[in-house]
């Protein structure tokens, strides 16, 4: 028997590598998830991927409308009822119709309703089917069937489970998932399974509401699986009596430090491993491109969770069009904002699988401390300072769009008058040096004794520097060691904290500030260690503007 034979069409061998899975998600319905969904499949298959995108959404699938595909499950041709062919016959006065001509019809038309046909060239999506686009197929889960019987309806919760199974069999290098919204387990459990889950929201005050609610039941359905793998089930129990169902992760944590240890150990251990994918859709104003960093830092103070923004898809009139005339974004458009940002997104996202894009650091300082609640380091300026503060003030400010569902009006007081004290004191150089050593350990940060050890040794050569030349943080590392300079020196020269110098240096681009200080960080670097500032700035700048792209939050 062939191989084509001996197997479903579109299962994967054997000794194929498992499909990577990518699961979307979102807020509520209008957000854009089957939209984005759709457009990121079929970036990954015109960059020559095998790629099968899965309608998974049971409140309505629809994935076939934007890639210009028919229904499933059509109606069937529809043939009106023509009068002048039925025969009538009266009896007392009133008309009754008769069945026209039923011995007429053949016998398996002779079962369906009057005027509905079979349509036996209508793809039935029980399989993947493979669409005009090349390398990309679409799977209709039929999770949106509704209920035929009482046994489906049991059945219904385990549908999404085997389907999990079931696109691991798949031939396929990547599988998107559209899984539509809500936080039903099964939902919760797919998007937990997925090598890589994407949340969509939409800068308005319901969406940041979902989204919220969204993260604490995805992370309450991480913890109970958990304390039912380690026996610690009585423990659920006890956190859902005390705090309620799907409680912050935060307020779990506290309770566990305060009367189980075990449970503290665990919290730690899931909150530090926990990532949620976020991006920011339908951003129409400038506002709206800071949204997902203010969820950042807003979930941070209340769950203690991390969420890593990854940027957002301006408003685009054209991405409507497309869907009004069942068109793919990228295939109509792709030279506009909307279809630009999904494939920055969608490079961001490769970089993620494939393990190369750096984090974000969840914390530079202590829990709870000055620093951490401004979200500054221990050797930030007093202009960082500034900014920080007003950063903050905006974000926790009690008509702003990213606490709305996060904090209630008397803990959102209580987080303001706490910045207002973290701002006083490290303004103070009388209060900050003793608080800082109350909260840090050791007396100074530790970069510049091992500067000076590495200026104790033998220096290497001042490299060649040509009009071409790249700079990258170890050549200005080298540069520096060869002219026999210190880190410490050019921060008490130039006002920029060791800590920012030492990130340039080491190309640490996730934890550097924006583009605008990065140019001026760098072009005083260059002054003090005697290079072309202007090239300096120029060819630094556009190696962090790049990683800012592809990242896709430039």
């Amino acid at each position: 028997m062939e191989q084509s034979e001996s197997k479903r069409e579109g299962q994967r061998d054997a000794t194929e590598r498992e499909p990577r899975i990518l699961a979307v998600s979102g807020a509520k319905g209008g957000v854009g998830k089957s939209l984005i969904a759709a457009n990121l499949a079929l970036y990954l298959a015109t960059i020559g991927r095998k790629v099968l995108l899965v309608d998974a959404d049971e409140a309505g699938a629809n994935a076939h409308t934007l890639l210009g595909l028919d229904p499933p499950g059509p109606l069937g041709h529809f043939s009106p009822p023509q009068p002048e062919f039925r025969r009538v016959t009266f009896a007392e006065q009133e008309p009754a119709l008769d069945m026209p001509f039923e011995d007429e019809l053949p016998e398996d038309e002779k079962k369906r309703p009057l005027g509905r046909r079979a349509a036996p060239d209508v793809p039935s999506y029980d399989e993947p089917i493979v669409t005009p686009i090349p390398n990309l197929s679409l799977l209709h889960a039929r999770l949106d069937d509704g209920y035929r019987g009482e046994n489906e309806r049991r059945g219904e919760r385990s549908l999404r489970a085997r389907l999990y199974d079931r696109l691991r069999e798949q031939a396929a290098d990547y599988i998107v998932v559209d899984l539509g919204s809500g936080v039903d387990p099964s939902l919760l459990e797919l998007y937990e399974k997925a090598d890589l889950s994407l949340f969509i929201a939409a800068p308005e005050p319901t969406s940041m509401e979902q989204t919220y609610r969204f993260i604490r039941e995805l992370f309450w359905s991480r913890l109970s699986a958990r304390l039912e793998r380690e026996s610690l089930a009585p423990l659920r129990v006890a956190i859902e009596s005390e705090l309620g169902h799907a409680p912050p992760a935060l307020d779990i944590l506290l309770f566990g430090e305060e009367r189980h240890e075990s449970l503290a150990t665990i919290m730690r251990e899931e909150m530090e491993s926990f990532r949620f994918h976020l991006l920011v859709n339908q951003a129409r104003v400038r506002a709206d491109l800071e949204i997902g960093q203010q969820m950042r830092s807003a979930a941070l103070r209340r769950f203690g969770l991390r969420i890593e923004p990854l940027g957002y898809i301006e408003y685009d009139d054209t991405a409507w069009t497309c869907v009004r005339t069942r068109r793919p974004l990228l295939i109509e458009s792709p030279g506009t904002k909307a279809s630009r940002s999904i494939e920055k997104l969608a490079r961001r996202l490769l970089s993620i699988l494939a393990g190369r894009a750096l984090e974000r650091p969840l914390r530079t300082a202590p829990p709870h401390t000055h620093h951490d609640l401004l979200e500054v380091e221990r050797g930030a300026s007093d202009e960082e300072i500034r900014r920080a503060y007003k950063r903050a003030r905006e974000i926790f400010d009690p008509q702003a769009m990213v606490v709305y569902g996060l904090f209630d009006s008397e803990g959102l007081e209580v987080l303001r008058i706490r910045l207002e004290e973290a701002y006083d004191v490290l303004l103070d150089p009388a209060r900050r040096r003793p608080y800082e050593k109350s909260v840090f350990t050791g007396e100074e940060p530790p970069m510049p004794q091992i500067i000076e050890e590495e200026l104790l040794g033998e220096r290497p050569e001042r490299p060649p520097i040509h009009a071409d030349t790249e700079y990258t943080g170890e050549l200005l590392r080298t540069v520096r060691i060869a002219e026999g300079i210190e880190l410490r020196s050019i921060s008490e020269r130039t006002k920029i904290s060791i800590t920012h110098l030492k990130n340039i240096e080491a190309d640490e681009f996730s934890r550097l500030p924006a583009p605008v200080y990065v140019r001026g960080f760098v072009t005083e670097y260059a002054k003090c260690v005697g290079l072309d500032h202007e090239q300096v700035g120029r060819s630094y700048l556009a190696r962090y503007q790049r990683y800012l792209e592809e990242r896709g939050e430039l």
